[in-house]
């Protein structure tokens, strides 16, 4: 699956063949593009063509991501190509994944010192980095359970007889909210919806719901009030699913900085050692011992101390 960068203007790329050789199209190609997973439609038009030096149509045809629509957000996008060759009707459909990379090329050129130029003596070829970053994303993301870009989607969390709940990942805003799988808020409606009883918003790290203006002060636990008579609002062991944009609006500092120290690992010569378990190398002259920790976390402890700020763990009992 090809892969774009999100809030990035990116060209899309279809390239009509005929027995192995790009023809152009009988007419100019129309696409659609939707949301792979919710099937919601995010674009359609038609398909600009590219000529060669005489101004005739090569048979390549694209369309310009928008970063206010197609990457606008983490998500997969189906682009559903539709033309016609030699009078017969064809459809082509393509996949892309639209992706947050933690740092830039220039970014990662800058820290590191390196430089993008072969005849350089500090050269790294941009291709190795630009795997070494999607790894290290990787990585980071398995080590922290979240992702630091932003996706709509849902995210589901168990009641605990109090006011407030702790959500797993960061949301940026919430549209709707389900309870025991019953709709109790829609706030793309006009009025807004609400069999609740109460509003409810997001904290101030965006970590966590809460109820407001419930008429007593907010109760982050399952005690009970005597005055009220019952239980925080978001009840014991009832499932609620919050719908609205999850991650972050920007990538942290901090992680940026984790993400390039690891490129900068699996850049090295030691890499490949420490990423086979080994432990200990002789070599003719030298010989260096891993630490135990070399094999726990990410392998390099400031990353893994930058990381632990954002980890979240959960124990599940069964």
């Amino acid at each position: 699956m090809q892969t774009l960068v999100r809030e990035a203007r990116e060209q899309i790329v279809l390239g009509v063949f005929k027995d192995g050789k790009l023809t152009p199209a009988d007419s100019t190609p129309t696409f659609v593009v939707i949301d792979a997973d919710t099937e919601d439609q995010i674009s359609s038009g038609t398909a600009i063509p590219r000529l060669d030096g005489d101004g005739d149509p090569t048979g390549n045809y694209y369309l310009i991501a928008d970063p206010e629509t197609e990457t606008a957000l983490n998500r997969v996008l189906k682009v559903t190509w539709s033309f016609a060759l030699d009078g017969y009707d064809t459809t082509h459909i393509d996949y892309y994944k639209v992706e947050t990379p933690y740092a830039s090329l220039d970014d990662i050129y800058d820290y590191h010192g390196w430089s993008a130029q072969p005849s350089d003596l500090n050269y790294m070829d941009p291709h190795e980095i630009t795997k070494a970053e999607k790894l290290a994303r990787t990585i980071i993301i398995g080590y922290t359970n979240q992702d630091f870009g932003l996706r709509y989607g849902l995210q589901e969390e168990f009641g605990r007889g109090s006011d407030a709940l702790e959500l797993l990942e960061v949301m940026q805003s919430i549209d709707k909210v389900w309870e025991n799988d019953i709709l109790v808020i829609d706030n793309t409606t006009d009025p807004v919806y609400n069999t609740f009883g109460f509003s409810m918003e997001l904290t101030l790290t965006n970590k966590a719901v809460r109820i407001y203006n419930p008429g007593w002060s907010v109760r982050y636990d399952n005690q009970v009030d005597p005055a009220i008579l019952f239980y925080g609002r978001f009840r014991n062991n009832s499932r609620y699913k919050f719908e609205g944009l999850i991650g972050y609006k920007y990538v942290p500092e901090d992680i940026k900085l984790a993400s390039m120290m690891l490129v900068g690992d699996m850049l090295t010569n030691d890499y490949n050692w420490r990423n086979k378990y080994l432990n200990k190398v002789n070599l003719s002259e030298v010989s260096f011992s891993m630490a135990g920790g070399a094999f726990n976390g990410t392998g390099n402890i400031a990353v893994d101390n930058i990381l632990d700020l954002y980890r979240n763990i959960r124990i599940v009992v069964i």
